[in-house]
This record gives C-alpha cells, structure tokens and sequence, in this order.
C-alpha cells in the first residue's frame, strides 16, 4: 500500500535579532523620563571604577533607568552588535568550587557602550562613566581597546558627521530609508531586501546663531 504524503506549506516568522529591535526602539516615541543619577548608581560607578568592571545586570538596570525603552536588551545581545566582549565572573573560595557565574563587563567597555548608544540617538548620557575614566586614562601610558575612544572621545565626535553602524558589507544595490528620531537625530537605515544591514545617524541640526 502505498502511503501519500501531502506536503502542508508553512511559513515561518522570523523574530527581529538585537540590531533590528534597536532600530525600532529608537523610533518609539520617547516619554518624559529625565535621568536622575541617585545615591545608588554614584555608589555603584565608584565601586565598579575601582575593581575595572561592573556586572551586566547592574549596567543594564542604568541604561533602562536613563532610557526605559531598552529595558528589554541583555547586556551580552549588545556586546555583538557594538563589537564588545562580556566576561564571567565568579566568586572565588577556598572552600569549594564556585558553580555560579554572573555577567560582567570591563568599565572601558561600559562607557564606550554608552556613547554609542548616545549617538545612535538614544537619551543616554555616558558622562557618569566617562568623566570618571578619563582623568585614570589620562595617566596611563598606553591606552587599550576602548579606553582610546573612551578618553579621545569629544575629538573624535567632533571630527565624524555621522555615526555609522554596519552589521554586515553593504552590497552594490541597497535601499535606504531616512527617519527622525524623538531627539531630532535623522537615522538612515540601509537594508539589503527586507533586513537593514546598516545605519547611519547624523546628530541634531545645530542651534547654535553664529554672530554677526
């Protein structure tokens, strides 16, 4: 007996990765949420600036505290899309082998995390973190990974138009699509079919009245 097999076509939904959720968080309209930087985040900073890391879910709990709308990112889904690494760490005893890990990241990457987020338009402020790094980098003698961008990081702003962000290489034909963001910067996004596979974000248009 032969046995018929009916071939049911399904289609499949595919969810958005880290960097298209990000894109689309930078488009949501942004509610009134000013930033306070309480007793709690100043201890937390100090704390991370002297051991040279801070754990993920206590950098993630102070990006969400100055941009709600990226309460819902890990901290390990943003280190692939801006290109950082998230390490392990454990606390150590003698008296038997940690088997618990927490997430954590160098304070260089921290603050280098939150520039970049700033420029990509969201209402985060870096300041907490890079103000309180640049007076140590600025004693070292060589400057490793991130800390470069982290301490030449008002020169190297002021030199770039645009905060440009690729994922993947951008073929020979693309579409773009420009948008505003709640800030008034202007995102271009780059797609290669129906997935963006860049970004391009210019900052707000300057308010400054030159004089006469």
């Amino acid at each position: 007996m032969l046995k018929i097999t009916e071939d049911i076509p399904t289609t499949l939904t595919k969810e958005p990765d880290t960097f298209e959720r990000l894109i689309a968080q930078a488009q949501e309209p942004l509610s009134f949420h000013p930033f306070t930087l309480t007793e709690a985040f100043t201890d937390l900073i100090e704390e991370s600036l002297t051991r040279g890391w801070i754990y993920s879910n206590a950098l993630q709990e102070l990006i969400a505290a100055m941009d709600p709308r990226l309460a819902g990112l890990a901290i390990d889904e943003l280190a692939q899309v801006f290109d950082f690494e998230e390490v392990q760490v454990w606390a150590n005893s003698t008296r038997s082998m940690p088997t618990r890990s927490h997430g954590a990241v160098a304070m260089r990457n921290a603050a280098f995390l939150l520039i970049q987020l700033k420029a990509m338009g969201f209402p985060v402020d870096d300041a907490p973190l890079s103000s309180r790094m640049r007076p140590l980098l600025a004693s070292k003698k060589v400057l490793v990974g991130r800390e470069f961008y982290v301490f030449w990081q008002q020169e190297l702003e002021a030199k770039r138009e645009a905060f440009v962000l690729y994922r993947a290489p951008s073929p020979q034909t693309v579409t773009t699509q420009d948008v505003t963001l709640p800030l008034g910067h202007t995102m271009r996004i780059i797609f290669d079919g129906k997935r963006p596979i860049g970004i391009e974000v210019a900052p707000p248009p300057s308010t400054e009245i030159s004089p006469d």
